[in-house]
């Protein structure tokens, strides 16, 4: 083999080592990221499920919800009173089945499968209508002030003639009058409210304008990655194969070297990786991600690469484990050939 020739297949085996390593993470970014199981997995270890009624808080007090269709006592109720409610009513486990169908939903509107992600408020609607909506109403008021004597006697009045009521701290002698009050408009409030809320929607959204498109076409190049570095292995075999064990040396150290990368890249390079994915999604969750969720594109990043190390890992051991064998066989083929008289090389190697 000529020096041009070598040179030619040193290039190719590096490139291919190089090109290799950024296809596994692109193709397990495509095959893991977008997959709603994916951040199930994680979030539900880290917690993100009792966020969800802080995003509840931020779309019902972002949407355009008739104030007048909730009780009395809650009208006016700012986002870290709408917070407190959301957390009264729904207990974790219902957080967690919410948060799972959020991500879902989220995520078949991002796969183009459906034309919008919602969340369901039929959890929050039961709530309402037993006694865990009285109750939370009373937590809810409960974390006030005390009222005073003129607040007390304004809100008897109140009551009468059906006026907002001033959010404060009511005395239990008055909670008899308040709890049928608060029943009757809680569930007034559960028929009026709608049984979904629309986190993002592309209705009436023409192709071009929807970036969606635009984010299946960069996970169609993500899936199209490993051509690259299948490709100049062929080039490789062309340029450099000729023998057995010319075969085994030129792809056993390109194997070899791209697995010890990958396992190098899946234990010590996750920082790097999370924040390369971290400052991608924080530039681009907000064109193709609804609002509720941008705001935890750091999250979503982080959980992208919790799912992403085990699978580069396992898929590192594999192709180091192949260039391990060829390379042993390669060694193996090597001490046959010593041992074969010079009379009878010519015929081995043919």
């Amino acid at each position: 083999m000529g020096l041009i020739q070598k040179g030619l297949a040193a290039l190719c085996a590096i490139l291919f080592s190089i090109t290799a390593v950024v296809a596994l993470i692109f193709f397990n970014f495509d095959r893991k990221g977008f997959s709603a199981e994916t951040y199930q997995q994680v979030f539900a270890n880290d917690g993100f499920y009792n966020r969800l009624p802080r995003v509840l808080a931020e779309t019902i007090n972002a949407s355009s919800f008739n104030e007048n269709d909730l009780p009395l006592v809650m009208r006016g109720m700012g986002l870290q009173a709408w917070e407190a409610f959301f957390r009264a009513m729904l207990p974790q486990p219902t957080l967690n089945a919410m948060g799972k169908d959020a991500l879902n939903s989220t995520f078949a509107y991002l796969n183009l499968e459906t034309n919008s992600a919602e969340i369901s408020l039929l959890p929050l609607k039961e709530s309402m209508t037993s006694s865990a909506g009285v109750d939370a109403v009373y937590a809810l008021l409960n974390t006030q002030p005390d009222c005073t004597l003129v607040q007390v006697g304004q809100m008897t009045i109140n009551l009468l003639t059906v006026q907002d009521i001033q959010f404060c701290k009511p005395p239990e002698k008055l909670h008899p009058v308040l709890t049928p009050v608060i029943q009757a408009q809680m569930q007034v409030a559960a028929i009026v409210m709608p049984d979904k809320v629309t986190l993002a929607s592309a209705e009436g959204v023409p192709p071009e304008n929807d970036p969606r498109i635009g984010l299946q076409n960069l996970r169609v190049m993500m899936r199209l990655t490993p051509l690259i570095p299948l490709g100049l292995l062929l080039l490789l075999s062309v340029i450099a194969v000729n023998s057995i064990r010319s075969w085994l040396d030129w792809w056993g150290v390109p194997f070899l070297i791209t697995g010890f990368v990958a396992i190098i890249i899946s234990i010590s390079g996750s920082p790097v990786i999370g924040e390369l994915l971290r400052r991608m999604i924080a530039q681009r969750a907000p064109d193709y991600l609804p609002v509720a969720f941008s705001d935890y594109a750091s999250d979503l990043a982080a959980a992208m690469v919790k799912a992403l190390i085990k699978p580069i890992l396992w898929q590192g051991l594999i192709l180091a484990l192949i260039g391990i064998v060829l390379i042993t066989l390669s060694y193996l083929v090597r001490q046959r050939q010593n041992k074969i008289p010079p009379s009878e090389m010519k015929t081995v190697i043919e």
